[in-house]
């Protein structure tokens, strides 16, 4: 039975994941011409066709998928004892909101990197939707219900809203006025809050910041009253450099979810890195306020 050469398994990988001979020869920095023919090399040494070629890109089809589901096992595990044996270090991937990465990961990613220091785990920040599989990203982080369709997922923390201020302001509700308030990108959450607080208050008035973050720096200055996700503050609500105002959260059926393609953990150092989110996640969740 003949072998297929590594470097068609590599070219293959790389134009099923694309699913476009072009951005895959822009990946593997060669041109779409010789893309084509490690394809065409591959499929003559396999004895039948991976792709459905049309004009708009490539279509696997089941003996393609069924095809990349191994090399990417058997490419991974080359990878992994190549790194290994040379000493080189391993590159986690991982994607998320600029709130989530800003105010609950990078204060405790040190401490990953402190216990594993031959990883190196990089962090790309923002809200847009990533494809896992086109941009071989390794992990993401998604504020959503859970369900992500050919996607492993489990939760990592659930999502309440609740009003908090720096010690320079009173942190009561008889405090809280309109241009005081700190809204972010989701204009409509103090509206909501107040809703379900049975509080009279006029959400329409107040600074809008770009996103979560400005908001929280806003609040942290004495700016005004933000409301924040419990989870993501955790840090700041211990030490006092924010402060809760006596009111219940907002309750929200959306959580954080972690995401990440079903055949990854086939490496050991991804497996690593996952069961020490799902550890930090679990502290945070047990320390979070009554």
């Amino acid at each position: 039975m003949p072998k297929p050469p590594l470097e068609s398994l590599r070219f293959f990988e790389a134009a099923a994941r694309r699913l476009s001979v072009k951005l895959a020869a822009e990946e593997l920095h060669v041109t779409p011409g010789a893309v084509s023919q490690q394809l065409r090399k591959l499929e003559d040494c396999l004895g039948q066709p991976l792709f459905e070629r049309r004009a708009r890109g490539l279509t696997l089809n089941a003996a393609g998928r069924d095809y990349l589901a191994a090399c990417r096992q058997a490419l991974d595990l080359i990878d992994h004892a190549t790194a290994r044996l040379t000493g080189a270090r391993r590159v986690i991937l991982l994607s998320c909101t600029p709130s989530f990465g800003a105010q609950w990961l990078l204060p405790r990613l040190q401490g990953f990197m402190r216990e594993h220091p031959r990883i190196d785990v990089h962090v790309s920040t923002g809200n847009r939707v990533v494809d896992l599989a086109a941009e071989n990203i390794h992990f993401a982080v998604r504020h959503g219900l859970g369900d992500y369709p050919g996607l492993s997922a489990c939760k990592l923390l659930d999502d309440e809203l609740t009003p908090v201020c720096a010690p320079t302001l009173p942190a009561r509700l008889d405090a809280l006025r309109g241009e005081r308030l700190l809204h972010d990108e989701h204009r409509g959450d103090w509206r909501l809050w107040s809703r379900a607080a049975g509080l009279e208050l006029d959400c329409e008035q107040g600074v809008v910041c770009v996103d979560s973050n400005a908001a929280i720096e806003a609040a942290l200055a004495g700016r005004g009253y933000a409301l924040a996700r419990r989870s993501l503050l955790q840090a700041e609500l211990a030490s006092g450099r924010l402060r809760e105002l006596p009111a219940p959260p907002l309750r929200s059926a959306l959580a954080y979810y972690l995401i990440h393609r079903p055949d990854l953990l086939r490496d050991p150092e991804m497996g690593v890195f996952k069961q020490w989110l799902l550890e930090q996640a679990a502290a945070a969740q047990n320390k979070s306020p009554p």
